[in-house]
């Protein structure tokens, strides 16, 4: 068992009312290769489903590269996953409040810290949580190394995030072997990065060599990159970008949230205005 894990502690992390208890449904977001947008998918989607007032935590558990608490400005000042993976610190002390009151488990960039951490913790850290959210988002390491495969095995079901080229493909393809080989279920894979190039793979194409649905295509988007200086998830920093309507619609769907239509923001190259389009985040979606 995991050392230094005080189980009331735990327990006052969110109170609830008398009589209400959960249980966690778990999503493990996966890719085959580096630079999809994985980590990105993670906070956002984790943010997303948060906004739907679901009690959500996202966890970071790339042991050897975390950087969710970079990108949403936590300093982990108090502690981190690897502080508790190495048994110095409590389980209450790694939870950090993140966007749309998310609570986010971030983890430690120092080096010392990743010499220190012991990753067979991660399943009791994880299990141990479980009844305190309705929903636990794990971003996992990219390719399959021994980090990835322990997240995996942690999952209800797999969230793969794919580009739209070759590279992605065939990583996402290994991925889903290794990851069917422990008998996970995928929900589906985010098609990310889209309308860049003209020969990019369709997400029909896709769909048949993997055997897995497309859940949300999302395209390329500038609002993202926009939303990171801000050390913000796109869904809260810009909520009607085409990015955060996939993200929310799909969102709404795992929650189980009917939403109404809303206006999404798409600029005019050529007159440099913002024209508004609205989309509604329940419709069937098309490629």
């Amino acid at each position: 068992m995991l050392t230094n894990l005080n189980e009331s502690i735990i327990k006052n992390i969110i109170t609830y009312p008398k009589g209400c208890s959960m249980t966690a449904k778990i999503y493990t977001i996966v890719s085959g290769k580096g630079g999809t947008g994985s980590t990105t998918a993670s906070i956002n989607l984790g943010a997303a489903i948060a906004g739907f007032a679901k009690k959500t935590l996202l966890i970071d558990a790339d042991i050897g590269m975390p950087t969710i608490g970079l990108m949403l400005g936590i300093e982990t000042s108090r502690s981190s996953l690897h502080d508790v993976l190495a048994g110095n610190a409590g389980i209450a002390e790694a939870v950090y409040d993140g966007p749309n009151n998310m609570k986010v488990i971030p983890g430690s960039i120092s080096l010392q810290s990743f010499m220190n951490t012991n990753p067979d913790n991660l399943a009791d850290v994880v299990e141990s949580l479980r009844e305190n959210y309705e929903f636990i988002i794990i971003d996992s390491p990219t390719g399959i190394t021994k980090n990835s495969i322990s997240a995996i095995s942690l999952a209800d079901e797999v969230i793969q995030v794919v580009n739209p080229d070759i590279a992605s493909l065939a990583g996402a393809m290994k991925v889903k072997t290794i990851a069917e080989s422990m008998n996970k279920q995928f929900l589906g894979f985010f098609l990310n990065r889209t309308g860049v190039f003209s020969n990019e793979l369709s997400a029909e194409r896709i769909e048949g060599t993997l055997g897995i649905k497309v859940l949300e295509n999302l395209p390329e988007d500038a609002n993202v990159k926009n939303s990171m200086a801000f050390k913000a998830p796109v869904v809260v920093k810009y909520p009607g970008s085409p990015v955060s309507v996939g993200f929310n619609r799909f969102s709404a769907s795992v929650a189980g949230i009917k939403v109404p239509a809303v206006a999404t923001f798409q600029e005019d190259k050529k007159k440099k205005v913002k024209k508004g389009k609205k989309l509604s985040l329940s419709a069937n979606k098309s490629d």
